[in-house]
């Protein structure tokens, strides 16, 4: 990932102001804050930002609550929505589905509409891509939502909504142009602008391959045909996805204002009081002996268990049993996930490894891309490496009971264990994807509702409420639908 911070970025930006004549500053009529216009390389830092803050911070406490990473502390009770799951429609309004409509998903269109405009093909590409990823989290937030209407702003101010299912098959057309564009051995036009990959194309192509990997097998359960034919010609593309070393995201510095956002919320602003280990996690960790116990948490820091790891069960300190126990007394999220420098990954590379695995149990990549066994490994490995971990221990770990790969098991326990890894692997990383995932296959299958639920007996919410916003600007406003109802390709029992 390349290891550049939006600051420096914003402070280049400034700069670059001070070369405009001393007649255009001193013109009273024109604000030399705000430029008129603007170009790819200084848009798509500020989109790349914004995308990484909702998912780096509003998404991943929610994610990490509803995969049962975090709980809600014993002495506070900030986040005790999360877990009564009382979702509404002002919770994820203006600052989540604001941000991600009118800040990064316009601004990825500004950027491919404009390089295409000034014939940049590679900067056109990676306006696409990063198009697709923002809209897939979107859809994957809400359901059907707004698409190729959204974004007309005066010309259409009542853009339609679009199934779930249509937009899925128009993410593939994208990428697919998207790809179709990528010229390695010529200029982005972006350089040190794409926070991500530096406009290093080779690392784009394959994240678009991800990608495209990830968003076949969102659908192997409600469209399993569709999934596996393509699959299987992505396989026999040659595609290559993502590897080790090369997760794609933005960092972050220890500086004001430039802090990881999860960091920044819950550390700098509220003294790390609210969030805590969930037993979910941590047990399985403990039980497993997996060394990145020691990344994912750190050890309680006062009380009878200082020094050890202790966690809190998924929403007891939001019922009328809450002990009231100080946040300091259990163990909270750790180093690797919650320091000022932590990025914020839209693709890691363990993530790469899991997606082939499942294809390769399903049986979907016509013998290409190695055995299923292999890449499990290979994604465990990643995890490891991403978190700072010795990954010679990965082989130990891989003899543990809960951890071996179920090679003589059907196709559906090789699915479960890989799964389970994978949410191993988004703990506190990508928090968001965990409980997207979590929704599509019901894996980890030990998961069970928070403690404080008020939606009843086994049920564990499967999308947002649209935003006040809509139901009062927009005439196509499909109704309120309750965070139980199912998006399109939730239909595994």
């Amino acid at each position: 990932m390349k290891k550049l911070s939006i600051k420096v970025l914003a402070v280049l930006f400034a700069f670059s102001l001070g070369f405009t004549a001393c007649d255009d500053y001193l013109d009273i009529n024109v604000d030399p804050n705000n430029p008129p216009t603007s170009t790819p390389a200084l848009t798509l830092p500020a989109a790349q930002g914004e995308l990484a803050y909702v998912l780096g911070n509003q998404f991943q406490f929610l994610g990490n609550f509803f995969a049962q990473h975090w709980t809600q502390a014993g002495a506070a009770n900030q986040y005790c929505d999360l877990e009564l799951y009382q979702i509404t429609s002002s919770d994820y309004d203006a600052r989540v589905w604001g941000e991600l409509y009118a800040g990064a998903l316009q601004d990825f269109r500004f950027v491919s509409d404009q390089a295409r405009e000034d014939s940049i093909q590679n900067a056109e590409a990676i306006g696409r891509i990063m198009e697709v990823y923002t809209m897939q989290v979107i859809t994957d937030a809400w359901g059907d939502v707004p698409y190729t209407s959204a974004l007309a702003g005066l010309e259409n101010s009542n853009p339609e909504y679009q199934s779930q299912q249509e937009i899925y098959d128009l993410l593939i057309v994208q990428l697919d142009s998207a790809l179709l564009l990528i010229d390695e051995e010529a200029p982005s036009g972006l350089g040190d602008a794409d926070l991500v990959y530096g406009g290093d194309m080779g690392l784009w192509r394959r994240f678009a391959n991800t990608l495209k990997l990830k968003i076949y097998l969102r659908q192997a359960y409600v469209r399993p045909d569709v999934a596996q034919n393509g699959i299987q010609a992505l396989y026999a593309s040659g595609a290559e996805f993502l590897q080790i070393g090369e997760t794609g995201g933005v960092a972050f510095a220890d500086q004001t204002l430039n802090r990881n956002p999860f960091f920044q919320t819950q550390v700098e602003f509220r003294g790390g009081v609210d969030v805590v280990a969930s037993n979910t996690s941590l047990s399985y960790l403990q039980e497993t002996n997996d060394p990145r116990l020691n990344e994912l948490y750190a050890p309680a820091e006062t009380g009878a268990a200082a020094g050890n790891f202790v966690g809190v069960d998924q929403g007891v300190e939001c019922t009328p049993d809450r002990s009231g126990d100080q946040s300091n007394t259990v163990s909270k999220p750790g180093p690797a996930v919650a320091s000022p420098t932590t990025a914020v990954p839209f693709l890691t590379a363990a993530e790469s490894f899991f997606l082939q695995a499942e294809a390769a149990a399903r049986g979907w990549t016509g013998g290409a891309g190695g055995e299923a066994s292999e890449l499990y490994a290979q994604g465990i490995r990643a995890s490891f490496d991403y978190l700072g971990e010795d990954v010679a221990l990965v082989d130990q770990l891989l003899q543990q009971s809960g951890v071996a790969y179920p090679a003589g098991g059907d196709v559906e326990a090789q699915v479960e264990q890989i799964l389970t890894q994978k949410w191993v692997s988004f703990n506190g990383v990508q928090g968001f994807e965990s409980w997207t995932e979590y929704r599509r296959t019901g894996y980890p299958s030990f998961i069970a509702p928070s403690a404080a639920s008020t939606l009843g007996a086994d049920l564990i919410p499967k999308r947002l409420v649209y935003p006040n916003t809509e139901a009062i600007r927009n005439q196509n406003y499909p109704g309120l639908i309750e965070i139980n109802e199912p998006v399109w390709w939730d239909v595994k029992d």
